[in-house]
């Protein structure tokens, strides 16, 4: 991507807004107000966040913070789409209806994304503290078969990367990763390896450009092109594609570093599977309280 004064000049104002948004964040979790994924988990010296709530008209996406490791602000933005069987087009998830940030650990939760019965999503997220000048996140996607049948459904994960905090010298190579889709990103001194695990696609461009596809009103699956990326804003997007039976969950996890090695999963303390089908288990209630409420009102 080509950097423009006004492309400059957006993202720096929209950065300085974090600092308020994260007192934002504090007063919405105390008060009674709609979720909006808005929020901040800290480790240590490192921090990420959410620092601005769901909006369409920005791209369907949610900005991000990640600072206290290496060089500044190294995310721009990071969220989750999906496509149904049968859907014409990808789906942003929207504002969570609950959320919760404590200390190194947030949760997002939809009773039913799709507004159709089928499934209900819960992201875990968790950033670690590994080292001076270094740090690591977590981010776990849970998604449950609410429904009777199987569920075929894909998922993807966006994400912008501004390594160095800035956002136009960023390389990108594939590391080779028998189990995952890994990618170095690099921009002079400062690294964030990501990596997605279990994935089975990725798209690598400059900014907005597979964020363009995943909001388009078009079905998009990846290419696993992109790679090795030369100079510029680097953004990713992974996708699984998986078949997930009646009343089981499944796990979407990706993790990246900055100026830091990638940790094992184990190395998380975001929920295990088991604990996921249960927690999953009490969004299917919420969802059939809340159809039973919706059948009495009408």
């Amino acid at each position: 991507m080509i950097s423009t004064p006004g492309h400059d000049r957006i993202r720096r104002i929209r950065r300085k807004e974090g600092g308020l948004l994260s007192l934002a964040a504090v007063l919405l979790f105390l008060s009674p107000l709609p979720s909006m994924a808005i929020g901040t988990i800290v480790d240590g010296s490192v921090t990420f966040g959410y620092t601005n709530d769901f909006n369409t008209t920005r791209g369907n996406t949610v900005d991000t913070q990640f600072v206290g490791a290496a060089t500044g602000d190294l995310t721009w933005e990071s969220w989750w789409f999906f496509r149904v069987s049968g859907d014409g087009r990808e789906t942003a998830f929207a504002a969570p209806d609950a959320e919760s940030y404590v200390g190194s650990l947030g949760r997002l939760d939809w009773a039913d994304p799709g507004a159709a019965g089928l499934f209900s999503a819960a992201l875990d997220l968790e950033v670690l503290d590994t080292g001076v000048g270094m740090g690591n996140l977590f981010q776990n996607l849970r998604i449950t078969n609410t429904g009777i049948s199987d569920l075929t459904i894909d998922i993807f994960h966006y994400t912008d990367l501004d390594v160095g905090n800035s956002f136009g010298a960023d390389t990108a190579t594939l590391v080779p990763n028998a189990s995952a889709i890994e990618i170095s990103v690099l921009d002079g001194t400062d690294s964030a390896p990501i990596i997605a695990y279990g994935a089975d696609a990725y798209r690598v461009t400059g900014w907005n450009r597979v964020l363009r596809d995943l909001t388009d009103r078009n079905v998009d699956n990846l290419d696993n092109s992109g790679l090795p990326f030369a100079p510029g804003d680097f953004t990713v997007a992974f996708q699984w594609s998986r078949t997930i039976g009646a009343g089981t969950t499944e796990s979407f996890l990706t993790q990246f570093g900055s100026n830091a090695p990638l940790l094992p999963p184990s190395a998380s303390a975001i929920p295990e599977p088991g604990t996921a089908l249960l927690s999953g288990l009490g969004l299917m209630l919420l969802a059939g309280c809340r159809r039973a409420d919706r059948t009495r009102s009408s």
